[in-house]
C-alpha cells in the first residue's frame, strides 16, 4: 500500500480546480457563440426599417392670362364647372339695375318649379298688378302691359320678366310666388348667401332701386346658377316671345346668337349705368364645350358694356387649353434608404388636363413607405389632380432597383 505524501495531497485539488475553470471557460465560449449566432441570425433576418418618401413635386403655378378689362366700373369672368376665373378688381357692391331680375326668376322657379316643355300654373292678373304696372311706367322704368283678369302662365310671366325686362312683372311674380315683395326679399337674400354672393343685397325685385347692389364677381355666380336651371336657361336665350295682352316682346340682349352668346340679362339705370350679365358657349377643343359667364357693371351705357363684353369673352376662351401637370419621368419624390441607397420615384407617364391656364393646380400625392428592396418600375403610389372633367391620376414608380443592405449593415444596425 502506497503512502501518499503530504505534498501530493496538496497538488491534486489544484489540478481539479484548473480543469473546472477550463470547463467553465469552454461553456462560456460556447454559450456566447450560441448567443452570438442567435443574435446574428435574428439581426440578419429581421424586418427592415420603413422609409418614407421626401416629396419633390409641388403646385403648378398659374399662367398669366391677359384679359382686356374695361377701364370703368368692374368686371368678372367665370365658367361653368370652373367657378369665378378672374376679376378686374374686388370692387365694392354697386347698383345692378335689371340684372336683379335674374334672381327673381331663379327664386320663383325654385319656389314653383316648371317642368321643361310645360307652361306651369296660370297667374290671374289682379287690379293690384295693374297698379304695379302703372306705378312702374310712371317711374320711367321698363314695363309689360297687363290687364285685370288676364291669365298668363308662369312661363310666359318669366318671358315678360326677362326679355323686355318688365319691372311690374318682377313685383307680380314676387307677390304671386311668396305672398309679398318683403317675403321675396327675405328668401332671395338668403338664396344669394347660399350661392356665395356675399356682397349682394336685394332691396327690391326689379333692380330699379339703387339700394339693390352686388358685385361683378357675385353676378358671375348668379349667372352660373341661372344656367343650371333648364327652364331659365331656355328663356334667357330667346330673342322674342308672344305673351297675352302685350303681344310680341323682344329681348333687350341684342347680342344673342353672336359669338356663341346664349344670355343672360341686361340692365341700365342712371344710378347703375350700363350693366351686362352675359354667357356664351363655344368649342375650344375637340370634345371641349366651355360655357363662359361674365359680367360688367358701371359702364357709361348699356351699349358700351355689351361692346366690351365681346373682347373679354374672346380672351377668356383663349385662356383655356391643355395643361401638363406632371411630365413623364418627372421626379415626384425621393426615397433615401437607411443603408445608403437613394432612389427617385417618378411619374410613369405624363398627367395632362384641360382647364383654365390662369389657375394654380396643386396635385395630390399618395405614396407608400418602402420596407424592402424593389426593382425598377415598382409602383409606390399615384399623383393626381382635380379638374372640371373629374379627378385624373397617373402611377408613380421607382426609377431604379433599390440595392439590398449588406450583411454587415443588417447585423450592426
Amino acid at each position: 500500500m502506497r503512502v501518499i505524501e503530504p505534498k501530493e495531497l496538496r497538488k491534486r485539488p489544484a489540478k481539479r480546480k484548473h480543469r473546472h475553470l477550463v470547463r467553465l471557460f469552454v461553456m462560456f465560449v460556447l454559450a456566447m457563440a450560441v448567443l452570438g449566432g442567435t443574435y446574428t441570425a435574428m439581426a440578419y433576418n429581421r424586418a427592415l426599417p420603413s422609409t418614407s418618401p421626401e416629396l419633390v413635386a409641388g403646385a403648378i403655378p398659374a399662367q398669366n392670362i391677359s384679359l382686356p378689362w374695361p377701364s370703368y366700373g368692374q368686371a368678372s369672368i367665370g365658367a361653368q364647372g370652373y367657378g369665378v376665373l378672374a376679376s378686374s378688381h374686388d370692387g365694392l357692391a354697386v347698383p345692378i339695375a335689371s340684372v336683379a331680375k335674374v334672381m327673381v326668376a331663379l327664386a320663383v322657379l325654385r319656389q314653383n318649379p316648371i317642368v321643361p316643355g310645360q307652361q306651369g300654373p296660370l297667374i290671374t292678373i289682379s287690379a293690384h298688378d295693374v297698379d304695379l304696372y302703372q306705378q312702374a311706367a310712371a317711374q320711367g322704368g321698363s314695363v309689360v302691359a297687363v290687364e285685370e283678369g288676364e291669365q298668363i302662365s308662369e312661363y310666359q310671366a318669366m318671358q315678360a320678366l326677362i326679355l323686355p325686362s318688365g319691372n311690374n312683372m318682377a313685383d307680380t311674380l314676387a307677390i304671386w310666388a311668396f305672398g309679398s315683395v318683403d317675403a321675396y326679399l327675405t328668401y332671395s337674400n338668403n338664396l344669394a348667401k347660399s350661392l356665395g354672393m356675399a356682397s349682394t343685397h336685394l332691396a327690391d325685385a326689379s333692380g330699379f332701386s339703387p339700394e339693390t347692389i352686388s358685385t361683378a364677381t357675385d353676378l358671375v355666380r348668379l349667372g352660373g346658377a341661372a344656367l343650371q336651371n333648364p327652364v331659365l336657361a331656355e328663356i334667357v336665350a330667346q330673342q322674342q316671345a308672344d305673351i297675352p295682352v302685350a303681344g310680341t316682346v323682344y329681348n333687350t340682349n341684342f347680342l344673342l346668337g353672336q359669338d356663341g352668346i346664349i344670355g343672360i340679362k341686361t340692365g341700365n339705370t342712371s344710378d347703375a349705368g350700363g350693366c351686362y350679365l352675359f354667357a356664351a358657349i363655344r368649342d375650344v377643343a375637340p370634345g371641349q364645350h366651355i360655357t363662359v359667364v361674365g359680367s360688367i357693371l358701371g359702364a357709361p351705357s348699356l351699349g358700351v358694356a355689351m361692346r366690351d363684353a365681346l373682347p373679354l369673352l374672346d380672351a377668356a376662351y383663349q385662356g383655356f387649353g391643355q395643361i401638363t401637370v406632371v411630365k413623364s419621368g418627372q421626379t415626384i419624390a425621393n426615397y433615401s434608404l437607411p443603408w445608403g441607397t437613394h432612389v427617385p420615384a417618378i411619374a410613369q407617364k405624363a398627367l395632362t388636363i384641360f382647364g383654365w391656364r390662369g389657375a394654380t393646380y396643386k396635385p395630390s400625392i399618395g405614396l407608400l413607405p418602402l420596407q424592402q428592396p424593389h426593382s425598377a418600375g415598382y409602383e409606390v403610389g399615384t399623383i393626381g389632380v382635380d379638374s372640371a372633367a373629374g379627378r385624373q391620376t397617373v402611377p408613380v414608380v421607382l426609377s431604379d432597383t433599390t440595392s439590398t443592405p449588406s450583411g454587415h449593415w443588417r447585423i450592426f444596425h
